[in-house]
């Protein structure tokens, strides 16, 4: 539900820090965020915290924030126009990082669907030669497992692709190689390294240590950063 001006605007205003004397800007909110969050913007180079009046704001929804320069909680850490690291860097935090890790198990553990397609076709194989018995549906019931297992993989390809192009469009990253088709090579041929260095890119690693099962892979006090930032109105 969007939130209108009269929502926020009287709490904005209430802020006990837009004190008299304090410069007050007009910030965009970068996407939907609940009352009370707080994020840091940049205003003419200089980083800030901006905490969101009560009812929330909408994506593009502009409110008064006061303009105390040094209050963000954590500094530049998402550059503009360029990746935080490489591609293959993703044991720059060690071999035992939780974001290296966590993707392992998820990846070798055979799927119920799979488990339960290779018990389905392990009853039409003949024990005496080893063949699929003739007249089974066992080649049709490997079509079928082949042709999901193939929708799976491009649907993930696409979406590593998608997520990517995000990240660098938001953050002026320009294509370095493969112009046109960098996205699509680094998610077809280079997916988990490419994964790793979305989190990397989008998290403060180097300030607050990765943290497993939690929902954003960080501790819970680390703050959400905001690339593509908050638009100064």
């Amino acid at each position: 539900m969007s939130t209108t001006k009269q929502d926020y605007e009287p709490m904005a205003v209430a802020m006990p820090t837009a004190v008299k004397g304090v410069p007050m800007v007009e910030v965009s909110a970068p996407s939907d965020l609940p009352g009370g969050y707080v994020f840091d913007a940049v205003a003419n180079g200089q980083t800030f915290s901006v905490t969101v009046p009560a009812g929330g704001v909408s994506r593009g929804q502009t409110f008064s924030a006061p303009f105390v320069p040094g209050g963000g909680g954590v500094s530049a850490s998402v550059p503009e126009g360029r990746w935080k690291d490489d591609l293959c860097d993703c044991c720059m935090f060690g071999c035992c990082h939780p974001a290296l890790w966590m993707g392992i198990p998820a990846r070798t553990s055979p799927k119920p669907l799979e488990v339960e397609l290779a018990r389905l076709l392990k009853g039409y194989i003949d024990p005496s030669t080893g063949l699929p018995i003739e007249g089974s549906p066992y080649w049709a019931i490997y079509a079928v497992n082949l042709a999901f297992s193939c929708a799976v993989g491009i649907f993930s390809i696409y979406v590593i692709l998608k997520t990517r192009q995000h990240i660098r469009e938001s953050s002026g990253i320009p294509e370095e190689s493969c112009q046109g088709c960098e996205d699509c090579c680094c998610a077809t041929w280079c997916g988990c390294c490419t994964v790793l260095q979305m989190a990397r890119h989008t998290a403060e690693y180097k300030t607050y240590a990765g943290q497993c099962c939690s929902e954003t892979g960080l501790p819970v006090s680390a703050p959400q950063l905001q690339f593509g930032g908050a638009h100064i109105v």
